[in-house]
């Protein structure tokens, strides 16, 4: 199934039509910075607060520090992404590919990854405080440091119904995979 008219905008197109009071770039394919010839690093620490990126195709994109606070980036993909230090608290990814992405650090807080793909995703240092990782793909995912509410700390991620595989478990085992998580709670 094709996904219709491909709408192109490049990093300086998206940072002004959002400043101008825009939200919605459902759909949109981020240009690569060797077609778009400008700063990749232009998004970096700026406020994207509740922008709506669902299905996007954000490729190699760089948004380090930014503002992602209540986004939707429901279906987005997002293959080699840096979001080191990013706040997406709140945030949708629900369904999203996040494919060797850089999330060190980024705050996650009830963020919704239900049913994404997480595969070679960086999560050290991560918030991941009342993160919803459920029925999500865990592949090599470093989740080093990262954090959880102090109550719940020893209850771990919510991840019912994820599958993980090539993961090493908080206790040292490693799990070949594929393998389900049947308990709703997993400390990685």
């Amino acid at each position: 199934m094709s996904r219709g008219p491909v709408m192109y905008i490049s990093r300086q197109q998206l940072l002004d039509r959002y400043n101008a009071g825009e939200r919605n770039f459902a759909g949109i394919t981020m240009l690569h910075s060797s077609r778009a010839k400008e700063n990749i690093s232009l998004l970096c620490g700026v406020d994207l607060s509740n922008i709506i990126l669902s299905g996007a195709y954000l490729n190699q994109i760089r948004l380090r520090g930014a503002n992602l606070c209540g986004a939707k980036l429901v279906g987005a993909y997002m293959h080699q992404a840096a979001l080191p230090d990013a706040d997406l608290s709140d945030a949708d990814l629900t369904g999203a590919v996040l494919r060797d992405v850089c999330l060190n650090r980024a705050n996650l807080t009830r963020a919704k990854l239900i049913g994404a793909q997480l595969i070679r995703t960086e999560l050290l240092g991560a918030d991941l405080t009342d993160a919803d990782l459920s029925d999500s793909i865990l592949c090599q995912v470093g989740f080093s440091r990262a954090k959880i509410a102090e109550s719940n700390q020893s209850q771990g991620i919510y991840c019912p119904n994820a599958v993980l595989w090539q993961m090493r478990m908080a206790d040292g085992t490693y799990i070949e995979g594929p393998q389900t998580v049947e308990d709703t709670r997993k400390s990685f």
